[in-house]
């Protein structure tokens, strides 16, 4: 019926047929075509249409439309989700670690799992990523993790602290390159209260600069 383009890839669970899309008419080539039940991967419920299975799961791959291809039934709240879990049940292969690691980064929650399952409707790579540094960014701006707890974590652990207070990839040789910048836990809280959204690369090439410039005078 349609080329499989593959803009869904989610794993499917159960596929069951349902009732004709129009009554069986002479004239009506197309009544052979039925509903679709999908429960996917991430436990959302799709309707979907086919001739039969195959040509239904190949509507399905081609994504969401909001007419024909649609989630009818949202996944419900998983209060023991775990990013190991959601990376399989993404299906996310080993290869894609980008996108593993931004889910652990980023997603490093219970509510902002389930969220990104609520929100998330194709899946694929290029909206998996897209939603993540969309959620990455409105996190940043709204419901950044609090200084006090950036500052205790900051005296225990000052690279997670900062991979957390950023909500990006950092690793010991990243730290030393802002701690010889000059970098601290304050100057971290007072890069972020101008600009929430602000890198911790960012935040390295201001402090270079402060320290220059202290140096020279200015």
């Amino acid at each position: 019926m349609m080329q499989n383009t593959k803009t869904n890839k989610q794993a499917i669970k159960t596929i069951v047929r349902m009732g004709q899309v129009w009554e069986q008419t002479e004239e009506n080539e197309e009544a052979g075509l039925h509903y679709y039940h999908i429960r996917d991967a991430l436990n959302r419920q799709w309707q979907t249409i086919g001739v039969n299975v195959t040509d239904a799961i190949q509507v399905f791959e081609n994504g969401n439309d909001e007419v024909w291809t649609r989630i009818i039934q949202p996944a419900p709240f998983h209060p023991d989700l775990t990013t190991n879990d959601l990376i399989h049940m993404l299906s996310i292969g080993p290869e894609a670690w980008r996108i593993r690691n931004a889910i652990q980064i980023i997603l490093n929650n219970v509510e902002r799992r389930n969220a990104f399952v609520n929100r998330i409707v194709n899946v694929n790579d290029e909206d998996v990523l897209n939603l993540l540094y969309n959620m990455k960014k409105e996190f940043l701006k709204r419901d950044q993790l609090s200084n006090q707890k950036f500052m205790d974590l900051y005296a225990v652990n000052p690279v997670e602290a900062l991979s957390v207070y950023f909500l990006e990839s950092v690793d010991v040789h990243t730290y030393w390159e802002w701690s010889e910048a000059g970098g601290t836990y304050s100057k971290a809280i007072q890069y972020k209260q101008v600009k929430p959204e602000m890198t911790l690369a960012e935040a390295i090439e201001k402090a270079e600069d402060e320290a220059r410039d202290l140096v020279s005078g200015y």
